[in-house]
């Protein structure tokens, strides 16, 4: 199985990190990661230059996109700020732009798993993880096959506080 992971938090060694860790564990085959806070990661210009090939922006998120078309999975993580995903995993997400655009392009059939992360200890956030069933990854024809929401997690890349998370992220793991 061929897998892109796409670590959306700014925070290294943080609970997004800790967490795909655990489910990398679980993976039989490639796995490719992308810590997008280290990355070097442009913003869709809408240009529309990938209507007639490779987006114009040169940057880390052109390798990302090219892997993900051939992989069989996405590890789709990012800590929830504000009541949405961070400005990097939306830099990510908006770069399905030069998929969407191009003919020749589609990530059809791909499964993704969603890890997110929040502070908050309630389910209030929830609704935006679901959500994001349809839009980003609906629309772009991908199949969610898990999401792992670990609230209440105040602190860095605790497995004890994670220990949830971690218990649900190996289940899923357990199933690919």
């Amino acid at each position: 199985m061929k897998t892109v992971v796409i670590n959306g938090s700014p925070r290294k060694g943080g609970n997004c990190e800790t967490l795909i860790n655990e489910l990398i564990a679980e993976i039989d085959g490639e796995v490719s990661n992308y810590f997008l806070e280290e990355s070097n990661i442009n913003f869709c210009k809408a240009c529309l230059g990938c209507q007639k090939g490779d987006c114009v922006r040169d940057d880390d998120l052109n390798k990302a996109m090219d892997e993900l078309q051939e992989a069989d999975l996405l590890v789709f993580a990012t800590p929830i700020y504000y009541g949405q995903m961070t400005a990097q995993a939306k830099t990510f997400i908006d770069r399905f732009y030069q998929i969407s655009q191009n003919s020749d392009k589609s990530l059809e059939g791909t499964k993704v798993i969603v890890i997110a992360t929040q502070a908050n200890p309630t389910d209030a956030f929830q609704g935006y993880v679901d959500g994001l069933s349809g839009m980003p990854f609906g629309y772009m024809g991908m199949e969610v096959i898990g999401s792992v929401v670990a609230k209440g997690t105040t602190g860095k890349g605790d497995k004890e506080d994670l220990a949830d998370a971690i218990a649900e992220i190996k289940k899923i793991g357990e199933n690919l």
